[in-house]
């Protein structure tokens, strides 16, 4: 079971990047905490706080593509050390920024943060070979899980013995050495950049296979954000609000196990088809939570959701990483950021406007299985316009 990951981390550079990866990612989780609870400490106000989380998630949602197309036209490594200096202003002005000045600081932390994520997630095809790129992405995933497990659990360790600015400090300390670590990589080294005058305005997003996938990301964490809502509903009806936080780290803990036991094993259906069934099962999961009669049986659904999705969100970067054009090999995982991030405030947002004070979370579930409905459909979609491309590549060919 474990031979994939002992050949993937016997590939010279893998472990390097694996470090480099969790600084990074962690830092993320961590920050966002932090920065909540240092903006009230200093604004006083909880709804200006949220300007202040809102204005850096907008900023670095929007402007994430733009470092993902610059690490693609110029080269990792000038792009990288570029948004590292800026990157490290944007922490000083954050931290010494009067209150009135708070968010436009929060804004260009956002807008400056680094592309390490989707330049690790770029590298992998050319650090590993093919047979391994399902295990890299697997592994890719769950120190992405990982990350979101253990950062909010630091926040409150750190706050025992630095304040919320503190935290913060640290949070930046973290993304910024990631970042360093990678400059130093290997892999980035040796990246070349794109040839001049082949990059498109609209990248990746002119090519339909991977718009198709990056719309199932996004589907994918508007179930993750009508989720948040749901085991909020549900667990109040069974009489615990604070249990809900005990169905959010089980659902991590299934989807970390499901990603791992993704990656461990070569499967009999190709990705494509395997994001279609995951998603059916995804769906009829979630259907099955909306009529829960116990806390119980919703904890173990809720794993069973972690299990079905922790895969499909390893399958997808695969996917791009295969099928998206190579001259937007960064761009296109900075893109998929940026649909998760958009998909998850949607889910959010939809689900909060349907759950009322004293709902069961019961209508949050089935929108939540409605859109892994729609990522079915979507991926079987993209798989069909898969296997036409392979047929027409195929046909020239056999005339000649």
């Amino acid at each position: 079971m474990f031979a994939p990951y002992r050949r993937l981390l016997a590939q010279p550079g893998v472990p390097h990047l694996l470090v480099t990866g969790l600084l990074v990612k962690l830092g993320t989780p961590v920050l966002s905490l932090a920065l909540l609870l240092a903006a009230v400490d200093r604004l006083g106000s909880y709804a200006t706080a949220g300007l202040v989380l809102t204005g850096h998630a907008l900023a670095l949602a929007l402007c994430a593509p733009l470092g993902g197309r610059i690490a693609d036209r110029y080269g990792p490594r000038p792009a990288l050390t570029g948004y590292l200096a800026a990157h490290a202003v944007a922490y000083a002005l954050l931290l010494l920024a009067s209150p009135a000045l708070m968010i436009g600081a929060a804004v260009l932390l956002g807008a400056t943060t680094p592309p390490a994520g989707s330049v690790i997630r770029g590298a992998w095809p050319r650090l590993v070979p093919a047979a391994s790129l399902p295990a890299a992405y697997a592994v890719d995933n769950a120190v992405n899980e990982l990350a979101f497990i253990a950062g909010p659990l630091l926040v409150p360790v750190l706050t025992l013995a630095v304040p919320a600015r503190g935290v913060v400090t640290a949070a930046g300390a973290a993304v910024l050495l990631g970042t360093a670590l990678l400059l130093a990589s290997s892999v980035v080294r040796r990246a070349a950049p794109t040839p001049p005058g082949r990059l498109r305005l609209a990248g990746p997003l002119t090519h339909r296979r991977t718009v198709l996938l990056l719309t199932l990301a996004a589907f994918g964490t508007f179930t993750f954000g009508c989720l948040r809502i749901a085991t909020v509903a549900a667990a109040t009806a069974f009489g615990s609000a604070s249990s809900a936080g005990v169905l959010i780290g089980l659902l991590s803990a299934g989807a970390l196990l499901g990603t791992l036991g993704y990656g461990a094993r070569t499967w009999p259906v190709t990705g494509g088809r395997l994001l279609v069934l995951l998603s059916l099962a995804e769906a009829a999961i979630l259907l099955g939570g909306g009529w829960a009669p116990g806390f119980v049986t919703l904890a173990v659904l809720i794993t069973l959701v972690g299990l079905v999705t922790g895969p499909r969100d390893a399958v997808v970067p695969a996917l791009l990483a295969d099928h998206a054009p190579a001259r937007y090999r960064t761009e296109v995982f900075a893109w998929l950021n940026t649909f998760m991030w958009a998909g998850y405030g949607l889910g959010t947002a939809v689900a909060g406007r349907l759950t009322g004070p004293h709902d069961t979370g019961a209508t949050a579930f089935g929108a939540a299985a409605a859109a892994a409905v729609a990522g079915a459909i979507l991926a079987a979609v993209a798989n069909r316009i898969a296997c036409c491309s392979r047929v027409g590549a195929k046909k020239p060919a056999s005339h000649r």
